[in-house]
């Protein structure tokens, strides 16, 4: 996964499960940074989880996981 690609996919899960949006806005900003916060969206994104998440975006989590934490 290339860092553009984690940006693509992020701005996904941000758009998809950040409820707030003052928080989405905050975390676009993020994502937009020359050093992606990974660990730190993905904490703020998995606290707003409603424990439902497609089955598709969870590959997409473990994959961001697994190349940049």
């Amino acid at each position: 996964m290339t860092i553009d690609e984690l940006r693509v996919h992020l701005a996904h899960l941000i758009e998809t499960y950040a409820q707030d949006s003052t928080m989405r806005s905050k975390l676009m900003s993020l994502v937009a940074r020359d050093d992606v916060p990974v660990k730190y969206i993905l904490e703020k994104i998995t606290s707003s989880l409603s424990h439902v998440i497609s089955a598709n975006d969870e590959v997409t989590l473990k994959d961001i996981v697994f190349y940049f934490c």
